[in-house]
């Protein structure tokens, strides 16, 4: 008898541990992401921040593992502050439609506490400009592009869950691949522009991602 119940306990644990990642659960919410970071040398001084509101929809397709998608928006900006003269003062600005279809795997670390990783594809087009942050932006002192970006992250992060309908998460930056490309517009036409990517390993606590999701 003292096996059955405790069998019994362990089965009541798993069930509440797993309640709000079981499959066929339906997960609604979103995350907002803000950085900010400076640069200063004897050349120039800058100021980078980007911003990012992704409301998100997955389904649990299994126990602890969930697949989903994420729309919404990204800004980028840079201003930077020449040294020798007010002429390279310039501030660039980037505005991205963003698309994010990703994998979530959860772990349970306790029945309010769980880890999980996320493997995304961020998809991102947009428009930018350039313009000195001295005097009046016009055609003739503006650079204007479109943007494509298109990448590859896995990023670690932890889960809350106050309630067993709603999970609050933070997460950061670990590995990712980003491939750029930049057609400039100039004379209302456009030339072929250029193109380049990056990798980056290594997390980074200063850009928290702060989410909440309601599971259903």
């Amino acid at each position: 008898m003292k096996k059955l119940l405790t069998l019994a306990m362990l089965c009541a644990s798993a069930i509440a541990v797993n309640a709000q990642t079981e499959k066929g659960k339906v997960i609604l919410g979103g995350t907002i992401g803000y950085s900010e970071s400076k640069n200063e040398n004897l050349l120039y001084n800058s100021t980078q921040t980007n911003l990012d509101l992704l409301p998100t929809a997955g389904y649990f397709v299994r126990d602890n593992l969930a697949l989903g998608l994420g729309a919404g928006y990204s800004r980028y900006s840079l201003e930077q502050k020449s040294a020798e003269s007010d002429f390279y003062n310039v501030k660039t600005t980037t505005d991205y439609f963003m698309v994010s279809p990703f994998v979530r795997h959860y772990v349970n670390i306790s029945e309010k506490f769980k880890f999980f990783s996320q493997l995304s594809v961020p998809m991102k087009w947009g428009n930018s400009k350039v313009v000195p942050k001295e005097g009046v932006a016009d055609d003739t002192n503006t650079f204007k592009s479109k943007n494509t970006s298109i990448g590859v992250s896995i990023e670690p992060g932890l889960a809350y869950f106050p309630t067993k309908k709603i999970g609050i998460q933070l997460s950061v930056n670990g590995l990712s691949y980003v491939w750029n490309k930049r057609v400039n517009k100039m004379n209302n036409s456009l030339d072929k522009g250029d193109k380049d990517n990056a990798f980056n390993l290594g997390t980074n606590f200063l850009a928290p991602r702060i989410g909440i999701q309601f599971h259903f």
